[in-house]
């Protein structure tokens, strides 16, 4: 597959990694994969592109008055979104939603898969911008070099705008209504402005 490969020759990783959010989030990461022995296909290949989503969710999270929600819930909340998203069936799925259900956070996992779709619908208007062409959710983690900066917005506006697992998928979604299309299209302007900027620098 096309974007795998350019996955796996992307690697700028120290670059990326000097970010302190983002060397934040891979430390918790790999804590959260080796405490759980996750070894999802996904979670192996796309690494980097499954961490650069966890500030997007913290934001998200936070502007939804769930403070009490650590890190590590959010690492495993984030993981089993993905792997609700990608349909995927194991025992080891079964532990995380058990663990998630003992928490009473299986809920808030729930909006936070629509929130990955919802960054998903974002990244792939977003991507258009920039010469890209992405079918399906992996699509979104391969490219790294791009969903860095587009991660990296979308953190920004859902910081800036207060949006939260409730409002940013409410945000995204296209209606037939002129005024939730024009709501959608300023909010891809924005990202992707912001994008071209981070780049340039």
């Amino acid at each position: 597959m096309k974007y795998i490969q350019e996955y796996e020759s992307y690697s700028n990783y120290n670059l990326i990694l000097e970010n302190k959010k983002t060397r934040f989030w891979y430390t918790i990461h790999n804590k959260v994969v080796n405490k759980w022995a996750i070894n999802f296909y996904f979670v192996g290949t796309f690494q980097m592109g499954v961490t650069i989503l966890y500030p997007i969710i913290e934001a998200l999270v936070k502007n939804s008055n769930f403070p009490e929600v650590t890190p590590e819930k959010i690492v495993l909340m984030t993981i089993f979104s993905i792997t609700q998203i990608l349909k995927m069936s194991s025992e080891d799925i079964k532990k995380i939603r058990l663990e998630l259900e003992k928490d009473d956070l299986l809920h808030l996992a729930e909006r936070i898969k629509e929130s990955l779709l919802s960054v998903y619908k974002i990244f792939e208007f977003v991507s258009r911008s920039f010469g890209r062409v992405i079918d399906v959710f992996t699509d979104m983690l391969a490219y790294v070099s791009l969903c860095v900066p587009v991660a990296m917005a979308i953190t920004e506006i859902v910081s800036d705008q207060g949006l939260n697992v409730d409002t940013l998928p409410k945000k995204v979604l296209v209606l037939s209504g002129g005024l939730a299309l024009y709501a959608f299209k300023g909010l891809v302007e924005s990202v992707i402005a912001l994008v071209k900027n981070k780049m340039s620098k």
